[in-house]
């Protein structure tokens, strides 16, 4: 798979692959069964198969804002035990490696932001060295929302255990380092970059905004995590902590950006991941954008 590259004016945005989760991402969303997913004709070929399977991806943007590098998300990590799913659990990824080959160390990233706090959104926050979890990306600052951290930081019992594992062993060192920033969920990076509350999902879910002469870009984070969601934004999925304000948020959101020159980038849409929102007689529908 080669890696796909996007402009929004002057911003580039590179995607980072770490691995394929279609299965994954079909088995939580309870409507996508593959006789509902066939009838949704914008999703095949690139977002389903023939037979109504799910393609989706576990991916990582990296954002190009003049001289700073600004990652998001960082899915789920090398060495990390996950006991809910084993899938994602002591990965050996060549994520890093993505990286190198567009010319970037890892003391080049200036910001990182994590969409939310779950497991597969801010594992390659850390790595394991000289026997503890340290940044992965040391001259970083790390922006958390910070509903989102205080959320998680309670140790809530009704969230499955590797989502708590994940902050104690790839936020908390962050913020143990002195890396971490806790932001308001409407928080303004730069000129370019920008954060907006799309809750439901986690309570404190953040999507993030990218502007650059008069284009613009919003990368969902768990928002959506397949385009049929578009098609059906009531389809909620047994991740979305707060169903209804979920749908809420979904559907606010397609209602902005629909019929409007705004890129939207799925953070676990498979390629070719962009697209924009049309919407007629009140059905939405997901029209894809080549990258480079």
């Amino acid at each position: 798979m080669n890696n796909l590259k996007w402009e929004i004016g002057d911003v580039q945005v590179f995607q980072i692959v770490e691995l394929e989760a279609g299965e994954i991402i079909q088995s939580i969303i309870n409507e996508a069964i593959p006789e509902n997913i066939r009838r949704i004709d914008f999703v095949y070929p690139n977002f389903a198969d023939e037979h109504g399977n799910l393609k989706a991806l576990v991916q990582a943007f990296l954002i190009k804002v003049g001289d700073e590098y600004i990652l998001v998300d960082t899915c789920n990590g090398n060495a990390k035990k996950r006991t809910d799913m084993p899938e994602w659990s002591n990965l050996d990824i060549d994520f890093l490696e993505q990286l190198y080959d567009l010319g970037i160390k890892e003391t080049d990233i200036d910001y990182v932001i994590c969409t939310h706090l779950h497991t597969d959104h801010v594992g390659w926050n850390t790595i394991f060295k000289d026997g503890k979890w340290v940044a992965t990306f040391p001259n970083a600052k790390y922006i958390f929302a910070k509903e989102e951290y205080d959320y998680w930081k309670s140790k809530p019992e009704n969230e499955i255990d590797d989502d708590k594992s994940a902050f104690d062993d790839s936020v908390e060192p962050i913020m143990n380092q002195g890396l971490g920033m806790l932001v308001g969920s409407n928080y303004r990076l730069n000129d370019n970059i920008s954060l907006i509350p799309t809750v439901g999902h986690t309570p404190g879910h953040i999507s993030v905004i990218i502007e650059s002469n008069n284009e613009a870009a919003i990368i969902t984070g768990d928002l959506l995590h397949h385009p049929c969601q578009i098609a059906y934004p009531n389809w909620n999925t047994e991740a979305d902590g707060i169903k209804k304000e979920a749908t809420i948020s979904r559907e606010k959101l397609l209602n902005e950006i629909s019929n409007k020159n705004i890129m939207l980038i799925g953070s676990h849409f498979s390629n070719p991941v962009a697209g924009y929102v049309q919407k007629e007689n009140d059905i939405f529908k997901f029209v894809t954008k080549s990258g480079e």
